[in-house]
């Protein structure tokens, strides 16, 4: 639990994260309000979400990678948890707990998930811009790419619980196995390469 609450902290006390939060929220704001005022038919938060997700996936590589950064945190973290699966798994539950804090407002489970993706991609690359860049890449341009050349992959994308035309059981089955898939591969590769 000791490592849990240390992550947290890290979380809660980054400003780049105060603010990605922040800025996410307020863009979807406005992004709701736009949707509102052009096609008021359509759902406007389910709208935002397309991008919202985007504000939650920087903040997820964020979260893995300011470890990484010059000055190596990543060391110090090690010596205070040397069982890395221990620390891959409280580093998992922290952004959980903040992801789930964050995405109250739309009530999106979804949006946990794409923090996490976000984070195992980050703790990969190693990289900010490479995690942000991969991630972005992946979840609004290669997903409705997929999506709209081939109709029947929807619900094996990484964005499907956001497709409208997936069954919402499927999609709750892909949104969780996308997220669990890549942070037991960072796991993995954290417990195997040198720090």
């Amino acid at each position: 639990m000791t490592a849990v609450h240390a992550e947290l902290r890290k979380l809660i006390t980054l400003p780049s994260l105060r603010w990605t939060a922040a800025l996410t929220w307020a863009a979807t704001l406005v992004l709701a309000l736009a949707v509102r005022r052009v096609a008021p038919q359509e759902d406007p938060i389910r709208a935002a979400l397309r991008w919202t997700q985007a504000g939650f996936l920087v903040f997820g590589v964020l979260a893995a990678t300011q470890e990484y950064e010059p000055g190596g945190q990543i060391r110090a973290t090690l010596l205070a948890v040397p069982r890395r699966w221990t620390l891959a798994a409280a580093k998992a539950v922290a952004l959980i707990v903040v992801a789930l804090a964050l995405a109250a407002p739309a009530g999106s489970p979804y949006l946990v998930g794409v923090a996490l993706v976000g984070a195992a991609l980050g703790s990969l690359l190693r990289s900010s811009v490479a995690g942000v860049a991969l991630g972005l890449a992946i979840y609004l341009v290669a997903s409705p790419a997929m999506r709209a050349r081939l109709p029947g992959s929807g619900p094996w994308l990484p964005d499907a619980g956001l497709a409208a035309e997936v069954w919402p059981p499927g999609a709750t089955l892909t949104a969780a196995a996308w997220p669990l898939a890549a942070t037991l591969v960072a796991a993995v590769v954290l417990r195997r390469r040198n720090a």
